[in-house]
């Protein structure tokens, strides 16, 4: 399968290309789009056959279950059941956003969606482009992250090639997503409402609208980006936790053990850091007072790593607040900690 890629600019969408994506979808193909996360690919969430391909594309296990983006608030109605107020609070402060909210699902919405779960995740998504690919489809869209299941998510087109090329039928080039890590999923078919995964929003902006809110302690699979390893570069991942001298020293230690050892290394660290390892392969994360920056950073970096062919990445821990707390779940996935 040849995988044509459609260029459209954020800020003066031309309709024409937007209709070539959306009739590919309702033709039952597959198709990567941005969205202010990282780049999702899609296919008509009514459609189990066309869902099917999207687990076949990305080695993807059956039973991790999608998300499904809708482009207006309406359409929460159409999928899913038991819809608490606090739940439209959240959407209305939320939405367009990058927050997903699970509820019980309607009988519209095929297992294969729900990996036979009897909830749906359900989000919209703040990017235009695909606001305006979701409309254009006239169908809600079941997408996970474009790429092969387990890697860093895709924040870039050129990522998306870089793991599914002839594996799907198109990629919407966007440009490079905003947020750079996946949405914040909150289950609300537990009370209080439950964090599955932390993401885009954190938990200090819900609780802002919510009373209370917790953390999921358990093993099982509820939503997407609950495997103990998982978002993994192909270099192994080092994490070192910790702040100040101390890290440092032990990131310094860790380096020069492995580097005697003939390993290739990498060093993720935050900027204030990043003079500190002299004839190491040293990146920067971003600031570690602006998580914002480091969560957009994060997945291309270590797919950045991975082009340079190193064996092992050691990175530096960030604060857990704010996005923080999302941005150390992924590196605790990738090293499978």
């Amino acid at each position: 399968m040849k995988t044509e890629i459609i260029t459209v600019n954020p800020d003066n969408i031309n309709p024409v290309y937007i209709k070539t994506a959306a009739e590919k979808i309702k033709d039952g193909g597959l198709v990567a789009f941005p969205t202010e996360t990282v780049y999702g690919l899609g296919a008509d969430a009514f459609n189990p056959k066309a869902v099917a391909k999207i687990f076949e594309a990305k080695k993807r296990p059956l039973e991790d279950p999608l998300i499904v983006h809708i482009a207006q608030k309406e359409d929460l109605y159409k999928l899913a059941g038991d819809i608490p107020d606090i739940a439209l609070r959240l959407a209305d402060e939320f939405w367009p956003g990058p927050l997903t909210l699970v509820f019980k699902k309607s009988k519209n919405i095929p297992d294969i969606v729900t990996a036979g779960l009897d909830t749906v995740a359900i989000r919209i998504p703040a990017d235009k482009v695909a606001l305006a690919f979701i409309k254009f489809s006239d169908t809600p869209i079941a997408a996970p992250s474009a790429n092969l299941f387990g890697r860093p998510s895709p924040t870039t087109a050129q990522h998306v090639l870089d793991d599914l090329n002839e594996k799907i039928d198109i990629v919407i080039d966007g440009g490079k997503t905003l947020v750079g890590i996946e949405s914040t999923i909150l289950d609300f078919t537990q009370n209080p409402p439950v964090i599955l995964r932390p993401g885009g929003v954190s938990i200090e902006k819900l609780k802002k609208v919510i009373n209370e809110v917790k953390i999921y302690k358990q093993d099982k699979i509820l939503s997407p980006g609950m495997y103990s390893r998982h978002y993994s570069p192909k270099a192994k991942v080092m994490l070192v936790e910790g702040n100040g001298k101390i890290q440092v020293e032990k990131v310094k230690n860790l380096a020069s053990r492995l580097n005697s050892q003939g390993c290739s290394l990498g060093i993720l660290v935050r900027e204030e850091n990043k003079d500190k390892y002299d004839g190491f392969n040293v990146k920067s994360l971003g600031p570690g007072d602006d998580l914002t920056i480091c969560a957009a950073n994060l997945f291309s970096v270590l797919r950045n790593f991975d082009k340079e062919g190193v064996d092992i990445v050691i990175a530096e821990s960030v604060k857990e607040e704010g996005l923080g707390l999302a941005i150390m779940d992924r590196l605790r996935k990738a090293a499978g900690a």
